[in-house]
């Protein structure tokens, strides 16, 4: 687990199995699809968001680099389309 200080200014401890992590990760994505219903799971994907196009792709990318402090590979984006495959390349970049 590492500690690291989010966009938001507080110290959060990143790991991906925790309800801390899963908690920041649900607040991006409710700050990015403003205007979709969801219901933020482990299991939640690209099909059952109607606004995450490829514009709100990069911003939930962005959000998600900022406040985890990482950076994704431009190779690795096209693969990122839900919530667990953003949870184990988070946890992939910070261990």
């Amino acid at each position: 687990m590492k500690a690291s200080e989010g966009s938001k200014g507080y110290l959060i401890q990143v790991d991906t199995n925790s309800t801390e992590a899963l908690s920041c990760l649900e607040q991006i994505f409710d700050d990015t699809f403003t205007h979709s219903d969801f219901d933020f799971t482990h299991s939640l994907t690209q099909d059952d968001v109607e606004e995450w196009d490829s514009l709100n792709q990069i911003r939930l990318l962005m959000a998600i680099e900022m406040e985890f402090d990482i950076k994704f590979e431009l190779e690795e984006m096209e693969h990122l389309i839900g919530v667990e495959s953003l949870l184990d390349s988070i946890g992939r970049k910070i261990s």
